[in-house]
């Protein structure tokens, strides 16, 4: 029988704030809270027997810790956290955590099973990065543009380069270029929300991170998203039809080709269809089910 023991951490691996909140409007609520919180929902998926358990969640904060620490620059909390951690783990080869930070765990965990938001060069199971919902107009907005992306332009070289691409383009509107730590949008979010949801597509290019915040907030405002990244970081691929809401590419010349070949009325039913799995699989508590599908299938994979 499946079932989950959760590993008793100490309260310092359990930060109860972070320094700030990104993006700006988000609330300190992250997928690691969010996780924690609905598996506590499922008595009939947990265990007090360690020994009887499938898997051993270790619920660590790990963006909280992060953030607070200068995100581990020249190793900062990291000696910490190790030796914390490493006194939690019971199992490492029965363990799984989740993290939203993109380096993942940063810690020697080479046995556990890591559930990561937007990855960077790490390895680990894709799954979605979540943050709260941005407001929306009663009524429908008109589309004037076939793509739109607002964001920062110096956090990965596809950035750069899909500036240069369409920089002169009025079809294709791109706008930002604040340094993403400091942008405030509080100040810009109507700007954001409605020239989101005036393009047919919006354009989702990593940056630090091979996924962004972007993509699932263009699936919340309605707008098919593309996300452009050499990692296709869409989660739980095995289980969610992503190329019915969605678009990928691994390059500015396959965006290209993708633009100028679009289908509009198949983008305006990938938004649609994008919305509709934001809203009932995919955003806070929704999505929880589909790491319980993940660790399910690894099972089978090692039996």
């Amino acid at each position: 029988m499946f079932k989950i023991y959760i590993l008793n951490v100490p309260l310092l691996l359990q930060p109860q704030k972070q320094l700030f909140n990104y993006p700006a409007h988000n609330k300190d609520y992250g997928i690691e809270q969010d996780f924690l919180l609905w598996l506590g929902k499922q008595p009939n998926l947990l265990t007090n027997s360690p020994a009887e358990a499938t898997w051993h969640y270790l619920p660590v904060y790990w963006t909280r810790w992060h953030i607070n620490h200068n995100f581990a620059a020249n190793g900062e909390g990291l000696p910490e956290l190790q030796g914390a951690v490493n006194q939690v783990i019971i199992n490492g080869e029965k363990t799984f955590t989740i993290t939203q930070f993109d380096g993942g765990t940063l810690l020697n965990l080479p046995t556990v099973t890591e559930f990561i938001g937007a990855r960077t060069i790490n390895t680990g199971i894709d799954v979605p990065i979540l943050c709260s919902p941005h407001r929306k107009p009663p009524l429908s907005v008109k589309k004037k543009y076939l793509a739109t992306f607002n964001g920062s332009f110096d956090t990965h070289h596809v950035r750069k380069a899909l500036q240069q691409k369409y920089a002169d383009s009025n079809q294709i509107v791109l706008q930002g270029n604040l340094p993403t730590r400091f942008y405030k949008r509080w100040f810009w979010a109507k700007n954001y929300n409605i020239r989101t949801m005036e393009a047919y597509i919006a354009l989702c290019p990593r940056g630090t991170s091979s996924n962004s915040f972007r993509f699932f907030e263009a699936m919340q405002l309605g707008t098919a998203p593309c996300l452009i990244s050499d990692i296709d970081s869409r989660p739980f691929k095995k289980f969610i039809p992503w190329d019915e809401m969605s678009y990928y590419v691994p390059s500015i010349d396959e965006l290209d080709n993708l633009l100028c070949n679009v289908d509009k009325a198949d983008a305006l039913a990938k938004g649609t269809k994008a919305y509709q799995y934001w809203q009932n699989e995919l955003f806070y508590q929704k999505w929880c089910k589909y790491v319980i599908m993940e660790l399910q299938y690894l099972n089978k994979q090692n039996v």
